[in-house]
This record gives structure tokens, C-alpha cells and sequence, in this order.
């Protein structure tokens, strides 16, 4: 796939908080960081205007994420900035679903995808979903895997064609614990993301939140979001552990790091 020069990507890879309130006004601010340089499309991990906590109840409220993605897409509009951000979608029936959202330049929301693959923890709360839309964000086709789906690559294969989506974009809150020795059990979730992105022929970005708010000695060896090329080859890696905003172009190893502050 050829990615024209322009085509500028930031990750976010924010500190979590409790409130939509803090995380919201942090994602505005990398928004702006990111704009003014030069980038047309950012990134945010699963459930970043919530955080991904065990007060998300609390959170998880229709107008409360009504106001924080209303802040969002009116900065993305104007910063001609394309988003994917995660977030809470309810329907008419009052079902909850983890869902990553994709909101245009333009300020629109082009595409709602919902988590298929739930944890057992995860399932008390939300709903299931049983799409995976794409969307154009910066005139690139773009579609999501949230966090654990990785796993079910037979799944995905079905729902991601090859040559379908330019990027996919990875929102998680998973980490690479050092083992010595190994853990044989341990999931290796960064050879199934090289996975999806060889057998997708598409590049995979991931947002991965740096720290955890439930378990706070995760968060040692949580961060280090990736991008990997088409060809499964890992381009990069963002620091471990460490807040900031990557600024990048999209198919090059090197990036801008903006630390951000706590």
C-alpha cells in the first residue's frame, strides 16, 4: 500500500483517569498538540474517554459521553483532524456495548465498532457486539480490533478482507510483563497483532494506555504501543510506562515523543 507523504498519524498513549471530565480534556489537548504537527489522523485506546476502570458504571452514562465526544468532534473539526477514540455506545434497547469510534475531519462520526470478543469481567457490563465497520478517515480506509480480539484471528479474517483496510487500529490496555523464566501460559498478543496485519495487508496501530487505574503495578509494563507494517515487520515502539503523544509518519520507524505531564 502506498501511504502518500501527508499522511501523519499521532498516538495517544495518555495517562488513564477517572472521569470522562480528565481523560476528555487530555485527548482535546493531544489533539491540538498532534494538529500542530502536522498530523491528520489520532489515535486513543479502548475506552479512552472513560478510562478503563471498575467505576466505569459511573461513566458510562449517555450524556456524560454525549458532552465528551460533542468536545471531541467539534475539535476535530475544527483542526481538520480525524479521531479514533474509545468509548461507550448504548442503543434504544439500553445495551452497552465497548466500542471504538471513528469521527471524520469533518467532526462526523463515520463508524461505531463494537467489541465482538469480550472478557468474562468485561461481559458483566457491556454487550457484545457482532460488527466491524470500516470507515475513511484522511482518505485511508480504517477499521478497529479492540484490545484481546487479536486472539480470535479466524474471526477476524472473516470480517477483514486483505487489501480492505489500509490501517487497523489496535485501542488496548494490555501489557508485556518480564518473565524469567517465560510464563508457557502467558498470551503473546504482539505476534498475533503481526499476524492480523501480514495476513490483513493493512498496518496495525495500536493505543495502548500506559498505566491501570484497578491494578496499579500493571501499569510497570503496560504502554509500549506499536505500529507494524504490512508485512508484519515491527516499525516501531513507544516508550514503556511512559504518557505522551507520538507523532509519526505512518510506513517510517522514527517518531516525535511529546511526554505528557501528570
Amino acid at each position: 500500500m502506498e501511504i502518500r507523504p501527508s499522511n501523519q498519524i499521532a498516538i495517544g498513549q495518555l495517562f488513564m483517569r477517572w472521569t470522562c471530565e480528565e481523560n476528555t480534556a487530555a485527548i482535546l489537548s493531544s489533539i491540538h498538540l498532534a494538529a500542530d504537527r502536522g498530523a491528520n489522523i489520532c489515535v486513543f485506546p479502548e475506552l479512552g474517554v472513560t478510562g478503563f476502570h471498575r467505576n466505569i458504571a459511573s461513566q458510562a452514562v449517555p450524556s456524560i459521553v454525549k458532552a465528551a465526544l460533542d468536545a471531541i468532534q467539534a475539535t476535530c473539526a475544527k483542526r481538520n483532524v480525524a479521531v479514533a477514540v474509545g468509548a461507550p455506545s448504548f442503543d434504544e434497547s439500553g445495551q452497552i456495548f465497548n466500542s471504538h469510534i471513528h469521527i471524520n475531519e469533518l467532526g462526523e462520526i463515520v463508524a461505531v465498532s463494537p467489541k465482538n470478543g469480550l472478557t468474562p469481567s468485561e461481559a458483566k457490563f457491556f454487550s457484545s457486539g457482532n460488527v466491524r465497520p470500516f470507515s475513511t478517515l484522511a482518505g485511508l480506509s480504517c477499521a478497529s480490533v479492540l484490545c484481546r480480539e487479536v486472539e480470535d484471528i479466524a474471526s477476524l479474517m472473516c470480517q477483514l478482507p486483505k487489501g480492505r483496510a489500509d490501517i487497523i487500529f489496535w485501542p488496548s490496555l494490555v501489557g508485556r510483563p518480564p518473565a524469567n523464566p517465560p510464563d508457557p501460559d502467558e498470551i503473546k498478543y504482539l505476534p498475533l497483532a503481526q499476524s492480523i496485519a501480514l495476513q490483513t495487508d493493512s498496518y496495525l496501530v495500536q493505543s495502548n494506555w500506559p498505566n491501570s487505574l484497578n491494578y496499579p503495578e500493571e501499569g510497570t509494563h503496560a504502554g509500549e504501543s506499536v505500529v507494524v507494517a504490512p508485512n508484519g515487520e515491527i516499525l516501531l515502539m513507544l516508550p514503556r510506562a511512559e504518557a505522551g503523544v507520538a507523532v509519526l509518519h505512518l510506513g517510517e520507524s522514527s517518531f516525535d515523543w511529546i511526554p505528557e505531564e501528570a
